[in-house]
C-alpha cells in the first residue's frame, strides 16, 4: 500500500462543488453514527438506516460507521470521555469559544475549524472486489486521475498534483502510484 498526500485539481467549479457536498455528508454521517454508536445502536441498524438519511452509498456509511467507531475506540483507550470527543479539533474549538479574536481573524479560524470539521471522506477499497470502488486512480495521457464516485453511477475526476517523498521526483512519485494502480486493478 501506497500512502501520499495529493492536491486535488478539479477540472471545474461545479466538480469541486459536488465533492464538497460530498465530503460534508460524509462527515455529518460519520458524526451522527459517533453519537448514535455512543447510544449502543447496532452498527447493522445504522447501516441499513444511514443511506437515505445523509443520501451516501452503502459503502460510503459502511466507512463513515468504521471511523465513528474506531475513534470512539480510541477515546476509551486514551481513558478519555467518548462524550467529550470534538470533531474538528479540540484546540480549534477551544479558540473559537474565548473570542479573543474578532472580524476577518475569527472568520478564518471559523473557517478553518470547519474544514476540519466538515472536509473529511474516508474511502476504503476491498480486494474482493478489484480495489476500491468509490475511489479509484486512473492513469491517461493527460495526467493521474482519481475517479470519484458522487452517488448512482455518477463520477467526478480530479488530476493528482503529488506531494514529494523523500528522495523521489513528482514524476517518480506518479509514475509508483500508476504502477501500483495496475497490481490492484
Amino acid at each position: 500500500m501506497i500512502v501520499i498526500q495529493a492536491k486535488l485539481i478539479f477540472l471545474n467549479q461545479q466538480a469541486k462543488q459536488i465533492v464538497l457536498d460530498l465530503m460534508r455528508r460524509w462527515s455529518s454521517c460519520m458524526r451522527f453514527a459517533y453519537n448514535r454508536l455512543l447510544e449502543g445502536e447496532k452498527r447493522a441498524d445504522l447501516k441499513r438506516k444511514l443511506p437515505q438519511v445523509f443520501n451516501l452509498n452503502s459503502r460510503y456509511v459502511d466507512d463513515a460507521i468504521m471511523k465513528a467507531r474506531s475513534t470512539l475506540e480510541s477515546a476509551k483507550e486514551l481513558g478519555k470521555s467518548p462524550r467529550k470527543v470534538i470533531f474538528g479539533g479540540k484546540k480549534l474549538f477551544r479558540k473559537l469559544q474565548k473570542h479573543h479574536l474578532n472580524g476577518k481573524a475569527y472568520k478564518k479560524l471559523k473557517i478553518r475549524w470547519q474544514e476540519k470539521r466538515k472536509g473529511n471522506l474516508y474511502s476504503r477499497g476491498d480486494k474482493s472486489k478489484k480495489g476500491n470502488l468509490n475511489t479509484r486512480i486512473e492513469v491517461r495521457k493527460n495526467g493521474t486521475f482519481l475517479r470519484i464516485n458522487v452517488g448512482e453511477r455518477k463520477y467526478v475526476y480530479a488530476k493528482i498534483e503529488a506531494g514529494y517523498k523523500k528522495n523521489k521526483k513528482r514524476k517518480e512519485l506518479l509514475q509508483e502510484i500508476a504502477n501500483q494502480t495496475y497490481h490492484t486493478l
